[in-house]
């Protein structure tokens, strides 16, 4: 069996892939927007504690954004820094190494509503705070823990002060008397 190609069947032909071009571009230029727009990252600030520096046996609160979770689904916590064994989630204390928590749930719209993280006495310096998801990477905040440095003076160092400002009141004052007195004598004489 031969078959015969004629100028009207390759005609045919060629406007039949010239038509699957012109709507396979057609596809790609309307899905192309909807793809860039459907982000698997949240944004990079979805993340937020209720303060990046605290103070040793300090607690932070961590939220996180909605639309950043699938609602509903587990949500993973971590805390990496020095000592943080002794680091509490809300009123849960682990006795574990890690410090990971997987009993957060994410909101009805994706978020993370707060969650406290309670810091040890013996916390110091930054800890980085993990938050994520099966679905979402999630984000990362970071708090700073240590003893805030002391400022100003103590009213105990002050003393020396007002004693001897006291003292070269007085003596100011003796004299400015003396003086007077020594004035009103010498134009009395």
């Amino acid at each position: 069996m031969k078959l015969i190609f004629t100028k009207a069947s390759r005609a045919k032909a060629a406007l039949a892939k010239t038509v699957a071009a012109l709507v396979l571009a057609a596809a790609a230029i309307v899905a192309s927007p909807l793809v860039a727009s459907a982000s698997a990252y949240p944004a990079s600030d979805s993340a937020q504690v209720s303060s990046a520096t605290i103070e040793q046996g300090g607690a932070v609160d961590l939220s996180v954004a909605d639309g950043t979770f699938v609602p509903g689904e587990t949500v993973t916590i971590t805390v990496t820094g020095q000592n943080a064994n002794g680091i509490t989630f809300g009123m849960v204390r682990f006795a574990v190494e890690t410090k990971t928590y997987s009993g957060a749930t994410a909101n009805a719209a994706g978020g993370l509503d707060a969650v406290s993280i309670h810091f040890p006495d013996n916390a110091n310096g930054a800890y980085n705070i993990a938050v994520f998801s099966s679905s979402s990477p999630g984000d990362t905040v970071t708090v700073t823990v240590g003893s805030l440095p002391t400022t100003g003076f103590q009213s105990a160092s002050l003393l020396g002060f007002w004693v001897g400002g006291g003292a070269l009141v007085l003596a100011g004052g003796a004299i400015a008397v003396a003086a007077t007195v020594h004035r009103q004598r010498k134009a009395n004489a």
